[in-house]
């Protein structure tokens, strides 16, 4: 997307509640871009949707994240290496915002691919519905789902740890995040559980390879749920 293109695209996002992002990067179009992403956020999040102290950083660190930025991690919030050659593991207590945060990202993706920018966009998955689905097409030979489609690419995988086995007895969750480290593709996953028990639940294989796939992210605060 050229300078050109993003001060034409600029004219349709809603221009309310601008607020100029406190990470800088050095040239024109990209300050034209930086701005064009931090309205997009606003122009794509709930109504209602509040930016507080538990959450702008994160919000801060994910938008230069996804339009690869490398002082993306400018305020410190992944312990582990930050690279942009890696995903993002958000994780953290119930109802912070964590999968709303996500949905956000995915519109704006959405709506950026549709401008032939497809560096935003990534398609998702719901760990339990993801199971589910699979087990119904072992017995459906008309299914189109398809486990080898989400083997490589950006996915977004939102829940993981809630699912349950597939078939009770199949850690399919697990498979296909290590079928996804082998083929290096970028995995952004939200859950509630630690890296520990992470590990816990899918074993080392996943677990001593945490740190090399992802940017570890842990979000704390109360609940926003009513």
């Amino acid at each position: 997307m050229n300078s050109l293109h993003i001060k034409e695209t600029l004219k349709i996002i809603d221009k309310s509640n601008l607020r100029k992002p406190i990470y800088t990067i050095e040239g024109k179009e990209m300050e034209d871009y930086k701005i064009f992403i931090w309205k997009l956020f606003h122009r794509f999040k709930p109504k209602g949707y509040i930016l507080n102290d538990d959450n702008e950083k994160i919000v801060l660190t994910l938008l230069p994240y996804f339009i690869k930025l490398p002082t993306f991690n400018n305020h410190n919030l992944i312990k582990n290496r930050a690279s942009l050659d890696k995903g993002i593991l958000l994780y953290g207590d119930l109802g912070v915002g964590k999968s709303m945060l996500f949905e956000i990202l995915h519109r704006m993706g959405k709506f950026l691919y549709g401008l032939n920018n497809k560096d935003f966009w990534f398609p998702k998955i719901s760990t339990g519905s993801f199971v589910d689905q699979y087990m119904k097409s072992t017995k459906d030979n008309l299914s189109t789902f398809n486990l080898d489609a989400y083997r490589q690419g950006n996915l977004y995988i939102d829940d993981l740890g809630f699912e349950k086995k597939a078939f009770n007895n199949h850690e399919l969750i697990g498979e296909l995040l290590f079928e996804r480290y082998r083929n290096h593709a970028l995995s952004f996953v939200t859950t509630n559980l630690s890296p520990k028990e992470i590990s816990e639940k899918y074993g080392a294989r996943i677990g001593d390879r945490l740190a090399e796939m992802f940017n570890i992210i842990k979000w704390e605060g109360e609940s926003l749920r009513q």
